[in-house]
């Protein structure tokens, strides 16, 4: 993958040289059906993690803003420790809790930023760019779709790499969900994936869970129907597998993970490879949580040191009005 570039970066389309960021800037007005549309056509499928990043950078600012302003409350801050780890739902659930609009024109900035520096990786052409360029000039007026439009079509191009859930590596989506997350999250993540969980599983379920975990064959499992619940607890323990009948976060989440209806996109292992490692918001714009959080603190001090300039500047003036008028009388 490319390091950053400079803003002034040009590409050649029809032997004329275009400033990357003017072109990207264009390409804003191209719908999500459209983007959709072009890539499957190229058979480019992207990581989940991608989009992940892409949203988590695009509703830090605010989420920092908020933290500095002190509009969460104490439970949230708590969970706002894990902001940086968040999976793609929690996320979600975070902006629409404190109706935080997610910058649709930003995010596709960030996309074309990363498809454009990557073109070759990914088998994308000049003369492509060109076509896409063209296809702007449909859509100039069409007014911005909403961010649920746009998510609900990428999700025909955002695949789940191996080893992941919710853009993140699934040990990190576990322990993140498991602190930073209520039950009724848990739940509504549930639904999100197909999942219905129960209060209680019942033996037949734990059964599945460990044959699920343990890769069992049939055999296996028909002895493991012998055993008790009790004595089935016990095995699932022994074997580093945390699971009984009385389902907690923990156990509702490892539910969710084994019984997951696969998302129905192609797995392109080179793409995840290709952008595997790289922290995408830095790889963009440098602009990691506490560096925002950061900056909002320094820029809050300053507008406050300016007011604070302003108030002694209007007491001078009123001292010396003062003094003038007393003299005249």
């Amino acid at each position: 993958m490319r390091g950053r570039h400079h803003s002034e970066e040009t590409i050649e389309l029809n032997n004329k040289k275009v400033q990357v960021d003017k072109l990207i800037d264009a390409f804003v007005v191209i719908p999500s059906t459209e983007i959709v549309q072009y890539l499957k056509n190229k058979e480019i499928y992207l990581p989940s993690y991608i989009h992940k990043a892409l949203l988590r950078k695009n509703i830090a600012p605010t989420i920092a803003n908020g933290e500095n302003d002190d509009k969460f409350s104490d439970e949230m801050k708590h969970r706002l420790k894990w902001f940086d780890e968040f999976t793609i739902f929690q996320l979600e659930r975070l902006a629409e809790s404190y109706g935080i609009s997610v910058d649709v024109k930003e995010y596709k900035k960030d996309l074309w930023y990363l498809i454009i520096h990557n073109r070759n990786e990914l088998g994308v052409s000049n003369l492509e760019f060109v076509r896409l360029q063209n296809l702007t000039m449909k859509y100039q007026r069409t007014a911005t779709e909403s961010y649920e439009t746009m998510r609900d079509n990428f999700k025909a191009i955002y695949f789940e790499p191996q080893g992941y859930f919710e853009g993140c590596r699934e040990e990190t989506a576990k322990q993140v969900l498991h602190h930073a997350t209520t039950l009724t999250d848990v739940r509504d993540l549930g639904k999100k994936h197909g999942v219905e969980i129960p209060r209680r599983i019942n033996k037949k379920q734990l059964i599945e869970i460990i044959a699920l975990k343990l890769d069992l064959n049939d055999a296996e499992q028909d002895e493991l129907q012998k055993k008790s619940i009790i004595e089935l607890e016990t095995h699932a323990k022994k074997k580093n597998i945390n699971v009984s009948i009385e389902l907690k976060k923990i156990d509702m989440i490892e539910f969710i993970l084994l019984k997951r209806k696969p998302l129905n996109v192609p797995i392109q292992e080179e793409n995840a490879r290709l952008f595997e490692g790289i922290d995408i918001e830095e790889y963009l714009f440098d602009t990691k949580f506490e560096e925002i959080a950061h900056r909002y603190t320094v820029e809050r001090k300053r507008r406050r040191r300016m007011i604070r300039n302003i108030l002694v500047s209007l007491v001078i003036i009123l001292v010396a009005v003062l003094v003038v008028l007393f003299d005249l009388f």
